[in-house]
This record gives structure tokens, sequence and C-alpha cells, in this order.
């Protein structure tokens, strides 16, 4: 008898440790209704979002919110052919921590979709002078287009769109190949060809009609202070109700021989 009592008491105690251990579980579990998920740490995703902004490969950039310390936090990873790089941001009001891993791969993922990685690397801000004012410029990069941004969230203009200049010419060396990426968050500039390179970002001012493009900040260290120098204004892109056309003085003086011109795009997505 006395054995079934001390059975019973033992049972009775291991019930209520679970059922504790349960509710403690429960109370710091934290649900997200955006994803209907449930969550157990404090950290709650924003934004998750494709920017082009340091890479003409995109971004994919998620803006957090520590809800226990209210630390925002911006983590980013950059893709690339021979390796990849991935950033993260803390700070409040300003910077607290920030870093970057770059990591190699042994051989180019054109030749292996799944390469091994060949080295890593670790930068802090206190790394050196020169790799915090790198990640300064990065972070700085992040929080303009998130949180300064000048273009609508519903805008009509978001895709990707390009057109050559002189793609008919006997000489390759005179082909100019243009890309322009709009989204919700940003808008970028891309030339490429014989000896140029550009990769800016742009302002604008957009209406059902026409998007107004002016020149923000160069990207990739590509500025080019000649070009710039003489006009800043990279024009308006209208629609006719059957093609995007391009009107740019920056085009026209810079990559175009001073000829005014219209550039039909082609909206690729």
């Amino acid at each position: 008898m006395k054995n079934t009592i001390n059975s019973i008491c033992l049972l009775a105690l291991i019930l209520i440790s679970l059922s504790c251990k349960k509710n403690n579980r429960l109370k710091q579990a934290v649900f997200n209704s955006n994803t209907d998920e449930i969550r157990t740490d404090s950290i709650k995703l924003i934004k998750d979002t494709i920017l082009f902004v340091n890479s003409s490969e995109g971004e994919d950039v998620k803006f957090s919110i520590n809800n226990t310390t209210q630390d925002s936090i911006i983590e980013s990873e950059v893709l690339g052919e021979t390796g990849k790089s991935t950033y993260k941001f803390i700070f409040n009001k300003k910077l607290k921590t920030g870093e970057c891993n770059t990591y190699r791969y042994n051989e180019p993922i054109y030749v292996n979709p799944n390469p091994k990685i060949k080295s890593h690397t670790k930068e802090t801000l206190f790394t050196s002078s020169k790799t915090k004012e790198r990640l300064q410029k990065i972070f700085n990069s992040y929080t303009t287009v998130l949180f300064k941004t000048t273009l609508r969230k519903s805008n009509i203009w978001n895709g990707v769109y390009s057109f050559s200049i002189n793609e008919d010419s006997d000489d390759w060396r005179n082909i100019h190949e243009i890309k322009l990426t709009i989204s919700k968050d940003s808008i970028t500039y891309l030339a490429e060809g014989f000896q140029l390179y550009e990769y800016y970002m742009l302002s604008s001012k957009n209406n059902k009609k026409t998007i107004t493009l002016n020149f923000l900040k160069a990207l990739d260290n590509t500025e080019n202070e000649i070009h710039l120098q003489k006009t800043k204004d990279f024009g308006i892109i209208g629609f006719d109700g059957k093609d995007y056309v391009l009107q740019s003085p920056y085009i026209d003086i810079n990559l175009n021989d001073e000829k005014k011109q219209k550039y039909k795009l082609k909206k690729i997505k």
C-alpha cells in the first residue's frame, strides 16, 4: 500500500513538472500574425526584399526589429559567380555593430552550381579604419533605400528595362548596353560597353504618365566625374500606349555624341 501511494505521488510530481515546462514554453513563444507561425525568439521580420544597391546581380535584404532591445537589424546576402558575401548591421538611432562574411568558392557556379567553399574571411567595424568606412558606406546605402526612398510602394513603373545604343554599328566598341531597374525601393542605372561601366542609383519623381530620373549616387566606385559634370539629368520615361520611351540628356550628351534621341525601352520583366 505504501509503495502504491509513493508511486502515485511521484507520478503527480512528474505531471506537475511537465505542465510547468509547457506553460513556460508557451509564455516564451511569440505569435507572428503575418506568417501565422509561432516564433520562440524576439526578432520580428519587417521587410524581405531584393535590392540592386551594391551589386548589379541583386541582394537579398532583410530588415527586422528586436522586440526585446528595440534594436533594428539589417541582414543581406550578395551572390556572385565565384563567391558570396553576407552583411549584418545592428543599430538604434546609430550603428552599433556591423560585420561582413566573405566566402570564396573552389570553382565558379556556372561550372558547379553547388561549389565547396575555398576560404572564409570575417570583417567588422573594428578590423581596420578602411573596413569601417566601407561597412558604414554599405549600411548607409541600405538605410537610404529602406527608409528614405522617394518611390511609391504601388509604382506602376516597376520593372527591368533595357536598350542598346549603336547596336547596328559595324564597330562593336561603339555599342553600349543600358539597363534600368525600377523597384518599389530603388532605381538603378547600369551602362556597359567598351571601356564603359557605370552603375548609379537614381532618384525619381513619378506620376501616372511619366517618371523623371536624376543622379543620386554612384555604386561600385563607378562615379564618372566628367560625365556627371556635364549633366545629372537622366531624363523622363513615358508610355505612349504601346512602348516605354526614354528621353535622356545624360545619355544624349555622354553616350550618343550629343544627338538628341528617343530611346525605346524593352521591358524585360
